[in-house]
């Protein structure tokens, strides 16, 4: 009967070491997040899924993309998050190798020289060679409950999210430096509009004293153009600092003056941007975005740790084996009386080890604590999207306007400097309709600025980056899972 339960009880234990499929890990299901099923004005007709250009692809200006190049190789962030990658992968190729048997092999000569003291023959040193050659099987566990099992699923989930993170870091630089380069271009506008505003101040000006000295103005219309004047260069001062900020902001970016970057100086212009997207679209596209791949594979992560912690109240068996020869002559050293071999088996059984305890609580305390930080991303990244789409739909319009006011303003600016040289009106009248153009350009150039970096931020925040990538309902997976797409191309 023994020897029975003890055979049952070996084939079993075989059985679970061949299969490695036993885990005392809670099983990876993603978190159910309440946020609105999609984004749009069409609730009963979601899309599923949509497909984002490659940055290269998705900006236009050859510019855009030489300084966007220029950061992804010297960005420090981006650096560091490659740099940590690294590292997590290498810890999981260690904890994997855990899993299969450490197999060495050692060939060796030892000369000792005895005391003539303790000899057999007193009076007379002996000198005495081993040689020796063996394969050895060092301390391997059968994974019977799963642990080892447990803490390669861990680290492969920990490595998973690392290159998550390090595509978030990615796509966060493109984007960052994509509106960098965009503001400065807008300042660079800015810029050129208050000189080009100045040099008709000036113009102004400088018909005034002539309409003045023939009698034809006044002084006040002099002491107006001055003010007004004055105005505007002060404005172009502000335009300078705004344009030397901007600069500055993108070279620390890219990691180098941008004098060094092959920029062509005819396309410093905001380039209209398309992002195709449907009227309405499912919120589950979400689920793709590398912050939120990140999260889940830390939660995967922390799950795994709990199967191993539990695992870690069983027994668990280790095997050390050896099997070689040994000799004080090499040439008879693969003779077969030669031949030496040794198994130690041993077997752990935890018995009173509060230490345990603690382990698990920590391992289930860290899977609470992930799942609040999945669940954070998601409403995060729900936010994010729901807010900029909600701006997508109100640019167009407020670009619209803005044009049609700067027409209207265009305008009555000729109407009042044709009324002013008939003496029909005051030169204030001229000076307000040509402050009030002033202002409506710059409200058309900072909107056409916002609208960009609008949607720079949406492709960004749906998850574009470096290849062409179709977000759609992500299944839920019972395993770590990683986005191989996103894992390989985004972190090379």
């Amino acid at each position: 009967m023994t020897k029975s339960i003890v055979t049952s009880f070996t084939a079993l234990a075989a059985s679970f070491v061949l299969s490695g499929c036993l885990t005392m890990a809670p099983d990876n299901e993603r978190p159910q997040v309440a946020i609105e099923k999609n984004f749009g004005q069409q609730p009963e007709a979601p899309h599923a899924s949509l497909t984002l250009e490659a940055w290269q692809d998705f900006f236009p200006d050859d510019n855009a993309r030489r300084v966007i190049q220029e950061a992804l190789q010297s960005n420090t962030d981006l650096r560091i998050a490659l740099a940590r990658m690294s590292e997590v992968e290498g810890r999981y190729q260690i904890q994997r190798e855990a899993l299969f048997p450490s197999v060495q092999s050692e060939v060796s000569q030892t000369r000792t020289k005895n005391s003539a003291n303790v000899f057999t023959i007193p009076g007379v040193d002996s000198i005495q060679d081993v040689y020796s050659a063996s394969v050895g099987l060092t301390s391997y566990e059968l994974d019977l409950f799963g642990r080892v099992r447990s803490l390669s699923d861990s680290a492969l989930a920990q490595y998973l999210s690392s290159t998550e993170a390090a595509r978030s870091v990615r796509l966060s630089v493109i984007s960052q430096t994509a509106n960098a380069y965009y503001s400065w271009v807008s300042a660079n506008r800015s810029l050129n509009l208050a000189e080009k505003t100045l040099h008709s101040r000036q113009e102004s000006l400088d018909l005034i004293q002539k309409r003045l000295d023939t009698g034809i103005a006044s002084e006040l219309d002099l002491a107006q153009a001055q003010a007004s004047l004055a105005t505007v260069r002060a404005q172009k001062a502000q335009f300078e600092r705004a344009h030397a900020a901007a600069k500055s902001a993108l070279e620390l970016l890219i990691g180098k003056p941008l004098s060094q970057v092959r920029l062509d100086q005819q396309q410093l212009q905001l380039n209209e941007m398309a992002l195709d997207l449907p009227d309405s679209i499912s919120s589950e596209v979400l689920l793709s975005r590398p912050d939120v791949l990140s999260a889940e594979q830390s939660l995967y992560a922390a799950n795994a740790n709990i199967g191993a912690a539990r695992a870690a109240f069983f027994p668990s068996i280790s095997i050390t084996g050896q099997y070689g020869y040994s000799s004080t002559e090499f040439d008879n050293l693969f003779d077969s009386e030669s031949n030496t071999w040794s198994f130690i088996p041993s077997i752990r059984i935890p018995i009173f080890n509060n230490g345990l305890q603690a382990n698990l609580d920590i391992a289930q305390a860290q899977q609470e604590r992930l799942i609040a930080e999945y669940e954070k991303a998601v409403q995060q990244a729900f936010a994010e999207v729901y807010q900029l789409m909600t701006n997508r739909t109100t640019y167009s319009g407020e670009l619209e306007a803005n044009r049609s006011l700067v027409k209207a303003q265009s305008k009555r600016l000729k109407l009042a400097e044709a009324k002013y040289k008939a003496g029909l009106a005051s030169y204030l009248e001229v000076l307000n309709a040509q402050q009030d153009k002033f202002t409506a350009e710059q409200a058309l150039l900072e909107t056409e600025r916002a609208q960009l970096a609008n949607v720079i931020s949406l492709y960004k925040a749906l998850g574009g980056g470096d290849k062409a990538v179709v977000l759609s309902q992500q299944p839920h997976n019972d395993e770590p899972q990683g986005d191989s797409e996103g894992s390989s191309g985004e972190t090379e």
